[in-house]
């Protein structure tokens, strides 16, 4: 047996043990996993996998340690999707890995092409944890209570994000399909610089941002959208759909390609 034969022997021995270790049927698995919401999670949680190993591919492994660490999301801790230590000075870089918005790309009058990235909580407080959070965290309940699925800066300090899902659509089974507009189709072949294959370079090409260029303050100009916000300058939330914007087939403003963030990284721990 060769090497491709075993590693998918010993894949499909786990996918059983899985199944049957949460009492799914097997035969039904593929079915359950295209379910238009199951489908949505799974996907964000394998681009959490691939950004870490897009990492792990750019920044040196004698500087850079990155990694996904396990944690329990009910210790009340924002979890970290991906951690970079940085070696000599011990510092660690929390980073967050949002997918674009289903459906988002849009082409502007003025030839800008804009695409909205998905950033907020899984999970909307409540009332109650409204009130034993704010304290903790330093912001009033009111603030708090308006932007309850919302981050703050102190969550994470980068942004990573895969453009592939702003080309998705629900078809009449309700099933999420690659849809692309012919607009998009060359917005794509022009980001790319080719023809080929541009659903495998849309979910490839990675972007990122600094937190603190997404949130609401008056060093960003970023403006709070959310309409009961009583400081929209300064709120010091991050807005639940931060948009990229680029220009002759580039990111602009807050936005960088991936390969060419390691300045970025260095920022953090300078």
């Amino acid at each position: 047996m060769n090497r491709t034969e075993h590693i998918e022997e010993e894949w499909g021995e786990k996918v059983k043990d899985y199944c049957e270790y949460y009492s799914i049927p097997l035969d039904y698995l593929a079915e359950i996993l295209y379910d238009p919401k199951v489908a949505p999670m799974i996907r964000g949680k394998a681009f959490e996998r691939s950004a870490m190993l897009a990492l792990q591919q750019m920044l040196r492994p004698k500087e850079w340690e990155v990694d996904k660490p396990a944690m329990n999301p009910q210790s009340g801790i924002h979890d970290i999707d991906v951690r970079v230590f940085h070696r000599p000075t011990k510092k660690t870089i929390k980073v967050e890995c949002k997918l674009a918005d289903k459906g988002s790309y849009k082409l502007r009058k003025d030839g800008t092409s804009e695409i909205r990235v998905k950033c907020m909580r899984s999970r909307t407080l409540g009332p109650r944890k409204v009130k034993e959070i704010a304290p903790k965290i330093g912001v009033e309940e009111a603030a708090l209570a308006v932007h309850n699925d919302s981050y703050r800066l102190p969550d994470f300090d980068i942004v990573v994000t895969s453009i592939g899902n702003a080309f998705y659509d629900t078809d009449n089974a309700g099933r999420y399909v690659w849809a692309p507009s012919e607009k998009a189709i060359d917005f794509l072949r022009d980001l790319s610089g080719s023809s080929t294959n541009i659903k495998s370079f849309a979910f490839n090409a990675m972007y990122v941002a600094k937190a603190s260029d997404l949130v609401v303050s008056q060093a960003s100009g970023v403006i709070c959208p959310r309409r009961n916000c009583r400081n929209k300058r300064d709120c010091g939330f991050i807005p639940n759909y931060p948009i990229m914007r680029f220009r002759n087939g580039r990111p602009a403003d807050r936005w960088l390609r991936l390969e060419e963030s390691l300045d970025l990284f260095r920022s953090f721990v300078s």
